[in-house]
């Protein structure tokens, strides 16, 4: 078995070879190193040159390799021209004329039937948001309500508690004034 000796080229030196432009070069090394027949090798920084390992059989062979055979027009027999469809009806054709016309008013009424039915749907939604604004509208009333409620209720709670804590340091204050003998015997 012959082992195979490569070529390392840069894209530039592809482009010279092949008569091909560097873009070209490139996409034609992306190509073939998908195919498994060239190997693409990037540099160590992303400005390094890359260079292509090709088989030097390849590069060096004496005609580019060419895609295909050169198109020549006189080669080959015509096609068939493509089969005629049958003859239009005539534009004034009463028939065609009444069919289409039954045709339209078919698709008008099912289209009128859609809009009505979208109308009815449009109008249930707005009911329905219209209650639903009420029901949020009277929650929140309640809510009001409620809130008022019991800030008056703890409003009338510090109060009196307010009413008694003075009470009491009163009476406190009271009692430090009496000497200690009366607080003794009570």
């Amino acid at each position: 078995m012959s082992e195979t000796r490569f070529v390392t080229v840069t894209y530039r030196e592809i482009a010279e070879r092949f008569g091909i432009g560097i873009e070209g070069a490139r996409i034609k090394a992306k190509r073939r190193a998908a195919k498994g027949l060239w190997r693409i090798i990037p540099g160590n920084h992303p400005q390094d040159i890359i260079r292509v390992e090709i088989p030097e059989d390849e590069f060096t062979s004496s005609q580019p390799a060419q895609r295909g055979a050169t198109y020549n027009p006189n080669d080959g027999t015509p096609t068939t021209p493509p089969q005629q469809e049958e003859e239009r009806r005539d534009a004034n054709d009463i028939d065609a004329l009444v069919e289409l016309i039954s045709q339209l008013t078919t698709q008008s009424a099912v289209m009128t039937d859609r809009l009505v039915d979208a109308e009815k749907g449009k109008a249930e939604a707005e009911r329905d948001a219209a209650i639903a604004r009420a029901a949020l509208a009277s929650a929140e009333a309640r809510l009001t309500a409620m809130q008022e409620g019991y800030l008056s209720d703890l409003k009338e709670l510090r109060d009196r508690m307010e009413t008694e804590s003075d009470r009491a340091r009163s009476e406190l204050a009271e009692w430090k004034a009496r000497p200690w003998w009366r607080r003794l015997a009570g």
